[in-house]
């Protein structure tokens, strides 16, 4: 089954038959007309596509994530998060009703190592991960940013897993090819007692 068709049969539509009785459109005039209705019953809706913020910093943290508080900058909300000796920031977008349906993870690094080359070839080889060189100004050295958009269609933060999964096998790779490093690796837990 498509996900087109899944999201089809999710709404549970309900037909009925509704009769009308003589239509006037102007100086015509026509008989009885059938309509079908369709309509959804209140009771089969599904839940609104999205994810909470503080359910997805809950989430992040039993995923062995250090996620920070829920930060705001000029109606952006974001949460810092620490990962495989990498540090990233998740944006929550088109939040309504303390639910949002699509967010952003995103990084930054600026050096030397940062081209347009550079970016250009990581962007022309790899896919979902998207860079955007920025030009360095005065005394700054170039930089980049790198960004995952992510269309949320479910409920919940577990519709996050693939992507994160997906975030956390690449980002690596650009933290080496834009500092010319090695990302450090996570450290190890701790011995149980």
């Amino acid at each position: 089954m498509t996900v087109f068709a899944a999201a089809l049969s999710a709404l549970a539509l309900a037909v009925t038959p509704v009769s009308v009785g003589p239509v006037s459109v102007g100086p015509v005039s026509v008989g009885p007309v059938s309509v079908t209705s369709v309509s959804q019953t209140a009771a089969a809706r599904p839940a609104a596509p999205g994810v909470s913020p503080a359910a997805v910093i809950a989430w992040l943290t039993t995923q062995g994530l250090t996620a920070g508080a829920l930060q705001n900058d000029q109606g952006r909300q974001f949460v810092r998060v620490d990962a495989d000796g990498l540090a990233w920031l998740l944006f929550f977008q088109s939040c309504e009703n303390g639910l949002c349906s699509d967010v952003q993870f995103t990084t930054g690094v600026s050096n030397a190592a940062v081209t347009p080359e550079v970016i250009n070839g990581w962007n022309r080889n790899r896919r979902f991960l998207k860079a955007i060189y920025e030009t360095p100004e005065g005394t700054n050295p170039p930089s980049a940013v790198v960004q995952y958009d992510v269309l949320l269609n479910g409920s919940g933060p577990e519709q996050l897993a693939d992507h994160l999964s997906i975030w956390r096998g690449l980002l690596p790779e650009f933290a080496r090819l834009t500092t010319g490093a090695a990302a450090a690796a996570a450290p190890a837990p701790a011995p149980a007692n």
